[in-house]
């Protein structure tokens, strides 16, 4: 894992040649013939070493852009490319994803061997018509992904990057479709079964949420999930229900021991049985959901668990889970990068580690209490390894997980259980439908319970902040404490008291850097104007109702940048007070004693001398100018700023006229968001 990340982040700074990994591991075998127990300590060193060689070297041979002939280094203009879909399209709102893999490409009129990954955007009704394995002859010039538009927003080139992509294109209808092909058969087997399961399940499902959350649980397909029902699933601390991964897996797991306890087989003589027919059908539901990177890696986990039970070997746990991490690595070293990877083993280890801990804390004698004192321990236990991670990645924590999770844990297996009989049974008549019926009436109940927890008061802890530093330093407080407790000596007490202290320090340094500071930004989101005005933790935003009323696109562009500044997150929330007046149809505002004019409507051709305004900062939206010389003579200013609801012609446009006329003119469409800060 260090290799990897060494690779990913310092590769520009250090390289590690092939034959390194090879030289140490011929004297490992060197001193091991020697005398390995006198050498112990310098073959444990040289081991590390090898393996962090071999992850370094591992994600350089993974990475695309390595190679030569890749788009990143071609030496002339890419005018158009060929090459296959090598994922199940995912339809957008507006458009289609498309991931695609490059063979040849157009350069400067010559066809030429290229390699490389393209996220692509395909006009909607074309691309409803795609499918993974189409191969398609694209017009244009793919660009190479771009940083970040707005202050802490989610840094999807670096994403991408994850997925070795390093251009985009949006593509519209500009292509042409040249047939099918098979980059992968088993995979689009896999697919095509998934497409076939999701049919039956959308024929004998008719009510649109419940159909969403079965398509999610059964298939993982999340694409069907309305932004209010993952909410609500998020906010009561159960959204990894709706995420195919290690809990499902885990059920069908159980569902397969279960079989063979009732069957009463030999758990010693038929454990070889028992793992071959455990592995054979958790690679069958993996096979059934497309072959997702998710399942994968929990299938891939608990096949080697499947494994190690089956030796029958005196190993641990850890080893076991490990050994599938090290697997799965070395298959795509980006997992490590994955958000599910992390929180998943994360999961695990606390599951396998805490649980019985917390298990034996208390004895219960009833056998439903002690369930649901055991769902409590396995929900608890799985907070704790993953909580502070989900605030890093997520920014909020649902105060009421136990509560849910009593209740979403088992609902899940029986959800599960029905979804798999429907779809073995849903050709046979009347039996579909009753299924569905069942499935319909019992999902509702669930959606209710869901919906009920995310309304009760305080039920999720937003607009949290955290560092990376400050992530493991919260990981430090839970392991010290774990060893006061499994060692009993008061050091270990003392040590993480102090660790709370620097923790307590940098959150109070962080909130003392905004306090008396004031920012305003103008934003680049595609079509708005969205202008926030921000004075120690109170903020006001300046936007259209359509932008207001878009979740999405709220969370991805707006949102992190509050969270950085320490301000409230909701703009139902704001309580910054803005003195604000009306020039002739559009809003003056005055804040740290300067002035913004945010002209959204066309000034009057003629205006009196007497009612010229003096400001200092002149936003244009909407078009509403479309020549300088519309407002030179209305209006003196010493900014000119220009949203994106602008369109791109008329922005170029104003920038050269104030770049005559000797004006400071900032265009957000070409030099990204606009940031003027006041510090006291």
């Amino acid at each position: 894992m260090l290799g990897i990340v060494c690779y990913h982040y310092l590769s520009s700074y250090m390289k590690v040649s092939e034959f390194f990994p090879l030289g140490l591991f011929i004297i490992y075998l060197i001193l091991w013939k020697v005398d390995s127990l006198r050498f112990s300590p310098v073959m444990s060193v040289l081991a590390l070493v090898i393996l962090f060689s071999f992850g370094f070297l591992r994600l350089q041979d993974h990475r695309l852009d390595t190679e030569s002939a890749h788009l990143m280094w071609q030496s002339g203009a890419v005018m158009a490319y060929q090459g296959t879909i090598v994922e199940e399209p995912v339809e957008k709102a507006r458009s289609v994803n498309v991931r695609f893999d490059v063979h040849r490409a157009l350069v400067d009129s010559i066809w030429q061997e290229a390699v490389g990954r393209i996220n692509l955007y395909v006009a909607k009704e074309q691309g409803r018509e795609l499918k993974y394995g189409d191969r398609l002859l694209v017009k244009g010039t793919p660009q190479p992904t771009s940083a970040p538009s707005n202050p802490g927003e989610f840094d999807f080139a670096n994403y991408l990057v994850y997925n070795n992509i390093f251009h985009q294109q949006f593509v519209g209808d500009d292509f042409v479709r040249l047939g099918g092909s098979t980059p992968n058969p088993v995979k689009a087997r896999s697919v095509q079964l998934r497409n076939y399961c999701k049919e039956r399940l959308i024929a004998h499902i008719d009510n649109r949420e419940v159909r969403s959350v079965m398509l999610a649980i059964v298939l993982g397909i999340k694409n069907e999930l309305d932004n209010d029902l993952q909410g609500a699933f998020s906010a009561s601390g159960a959204m990894h229900v709706l995420a195919v991964s290690g809990l499902h897996v885990g059920i069908i797991y159980a569902i397969v021991l279960l079989v063979f306890k009732k069957l009463r087989v030999d758990q010693q003589k038929g454990r070889w049985w028992i793992a071959v027919i455990s592995i054979l059908v958790l690679w069958c539901y993996a096979f059934l959901t497309g072959l997702s990177p998710s399942v994968l890696r929990a299938v891939t986990m608990f096949s080697f668990i499947a494994l190690a039970k089956a030796m029958n070997r005196n190993s641990n746990i850890y080893n076991t889970l490990a050994a599938s991490a090290f697997v799965l690595l070395w298959y795509n070293p980006y997992l490590l990068m994955s958000v599910g990877f992390q929180l998943s083993y994360l999961a695990v280890f606390g599951i396998v580690y805490l649980q019985p801990k917390l298990y034996q804390l208390i004895t219960i004698n009833n056998y439903l209490l002690d369930k649901v004192w055991a769902i409590t321990c396995v929900s608890l236990a799985a907070q704790i390894a993953t909580a502070p991670l989900s605030m890093l990645y997520f920014h909020q924590f649902p105060t009421y997980f136990l509560i849910s999770n009593l209740f979403i844990i088992p609902a899940a297996f029986v959800m599960l259980i029905m979804g798999l009989l429907m779809l073995l049974s849903s050709s046979v008549p009347l039996v579909g439908e009753g299924l569905g019926w069942l499935i319909e009436l019992f999902v509702q109940v669930v959606n209710t319970l869901v919906f009920f927890v995310r309304d009760l008061p305080g039920s999720t802890l937003e607009g949290i902040r955290i560092t990376t530093g400050e992530t493991w330093l919260v990981y430090a407080v839970f392991i010290f404490i774990i060893l006061l407790f499994y060692k009993r000596r008061f050091s270990y007490l003392m040590i993480s008291f102090m660790v709370v202290c620097i923790f307590a320090v940098s959150q109070i340094g962080f909130r003392e850097k905004y306090v008396d500071s004031g920012t305003f930004r103008l934003l680049d989101v595609s079509n708005n104007a969205v202008a926030d005005f921000r004075y120690g933790t109170n903020s006001r935003l300046l936007a259209d109702s359509v932008f207001k009323a878009d979740q999405s696109k709220r969370r991805f562009h707006f949102e992190p940048g509050r969270l950085l500044a320490g301000s409230n997150l909701r703009p139902e929330d704001d309580q910054l007070p803005l003195v604000s007046r009306d020039f002739m149809g559009n809003k003056v505002v005055c804040f740290k004693g300067e002035t913004f004019l945010f002209l959204q409507k066309p000034l009057p051709s003629v205006v009196l001398k007497s009612e010229a305004l003096t400001i200092d900062h002149l936003v244009i939206s909407h078009n509403a100018v479309k020549d300088l010389e519309q407002v030179t003579d209305k209006l003196v200013f010493e900014s000119l700023l220009i949203d994106t609801s602008n369109k791109p012609y008329i922005a170029e446009k104003l920038i050269k006229q104030a770049a005559k006329l000797d004006l400071s003119a900032h265009s957000i469409s070409r030099h990204g968001y606009f940031e003027k800060q006041w510090t006291e």
